[in-house]
């Protein structure tokens, strides 16, 4: 079955009427994600710090989700899903229910008491704990992960998805024989999420940070720069070192104040080197090969699915159009069939069918091409909507199919929008050749 922007798209606002449309100057965010992702209606709000995520950029969420698998399967992790409520007695175990504050929401089952897991690390351990007889050294490494719906008591919940209450994060937890292999651990994973980010075409900041809440020996943030980012990040630009400046000032850092540059930005994961801390507290042990019990060495490590879609979107989009990563836009192709009625119309009334078949048909645009069928509306109009959404090509079947050569209308949605007039045959090569250039950026 073809997709159509009228049964995808049903809640976006579009059209001529975008800026009368918009959310109203008391609710706007300074956020260029949150406010162009509720006028396209790709979220719905829930209540403060909360959002419904609509069909399309659900889909921007499973493609994260599925390329997070991908590199998963680099370093031998094995999914799992944990249970989202956390009993109060583990917790009080590690002193976190205590110690989280506000942030930590709870909720009451039948008198026994339970937080909405913002994290699993005592989740995790409980179902390594429970095969203490089982687990050997010749298990480990061990590295399981998920990517699940958590929630944080968030006390002024803003710009959307950057800053929520409820979001969808993937948390990876590593068990490991010693320190060393810890380590070497905790090396694999930073370089698989740089590949992530490398397969995404966006710049990332890695800086060294504190342990907050979660603990342990050492930890790692990953940033991307925005305006409205709220971590203040200190980078050499002689070392190309970076450090989290929330709690240090430039004297403080081992480099010269003149070569730092503090830069603004978003931070999308985080990776912790926990040591024993919590496996020795939660009784998650291993025997060696000289029949010692011995506490794993551990390791967790976070990607904010929901939040570096935003963050992306914050950093690519201007004030009026969302720009997505090629891979992560909903969509890579909307064709635009000409208007009810028109001349264009009667001419090639199975061009637009066969141009969906075949994008559809070809393995780089599987599943990645939407038609905008509202066609009682203008070519104009719509291409003003494919703009605000950001496919990243819109394909027009418009005046030049009547030309003496007819040709397609392509228009590619990049750092500079640019416009080509391509014969339909000629189309997909033409696609592949433009998309795999930037996305290889």
């Amino acid at each position: 079955m073809r997709q159509l922007v009228s049964k995808c798209f049903p809640f976006s606002l579009g059209g001529t009427h975008l800026q009368q449309n918009l959310i109203s100057s008391a609710r706007a965010s300074e956020s260029k994600s949150s406010n162009l992702l509720l006028q396209t209606g790709l979220i719905s709000p829930s209540c403060a710090g909360m959002f419904h995520f609509l069909p399309p950029l659900l889909r921007s969420i499973k493609k994260l989700e599925a390329l997070i698998d991908k590199h998963m399967l680099d370093i031998d992790g094995q999914k799992l899903q944990l249970s989202s409520l956390g009993p109060k007695w583990i917790w009080d175990k590690t002193g976190r229910w205590a110690t989280f504050g506000d942030e930590l929401l709870t909720t009451q089952v039948s008198g026994s008491h339970y937080c909405l897991s913002p994290t699993h690390e005592e989740a995790i351990c409980s179902v390594m704990s429970q095969y203490l007889k089982q687990l050997s050294h010749v298990h480990l490494p061990i590295r399981l992960y998920q990517t699940t719906t958590k929630y944080r008591g968030e006390a002024k919940p803003h710009s959307g998805l950057l800053r929520c209450r409820e979001f969808i994060m993937n948390d990876l937890y590593t068990f490991d024989v010693d320190e060393q292999s810890a380590a070497t651990t905790y090396q694999s994973v930073c370089n698989m999420y740089d590949n992530i980010f490398r397969d995404l075409g966006v710049a990332v900041i890695k800086a060294s940070a504190g342990t907050g809440v979660i603990g342990g020996v050492m930890s790692h943030e990953y940033h991307i720069k925005s305006d409205v980012g709220e971590d203040k990040v200190g980078f050499c630009e002689k070392s190309h070192q970076a450090w989290n400046l929330s709690n240090m000032t430039l004297d403080e850092l081992p480099v010269d104040p003149e070569y730092i540059k503090e830069i603004k930005c978003i931070e999308v994961g985080h990776t912790f080197l926990l040591g024993s801390h919590y496996s020795k507290k939660l009784d998650v042990h291993y025997i060696d090969k000289n029949q010692d019990t011995i506490a794993c060495e551990m390791g967790c490590y976070g990607l904010g699915v929901s939040r570096i879609i935003a963050a992306c979107l914050e950093a690519m989009s201007s004030e009026n159009a969302l720009r997505w990563p090629l891979a992560l836009a909903p969509y890579k192709v909307c064709i635009i069939p000409p208007k009810s009625g028109s001349r264009e119309e009667s001419m090639n009334t199975d061009l637009v069918n066969e141009l969906y078949d075949l994008l559809h048909n070809t393995t780089e645009f599987t599943d990645d091409v939407i038609i905008d069928d509202r066609t009682n509306r203008t070519i104009g109009w719509r291409a003003k909507h494919a703009n605000l959404v950001g496919y990243p090509v819109t394909i027009v079947v418009g005046k030049t199919i009547m030309d003496t050569e007819p040709k397609l209308e392509v228009i590619l949605q990049k750092e500079k929008d640019s416009t080509n007039y391509i014969s339909a045959p000629d189309v997909v090569d033409y696609l592949k050749k433009q998309l795999c250039f930037r996305s290889n950026k």
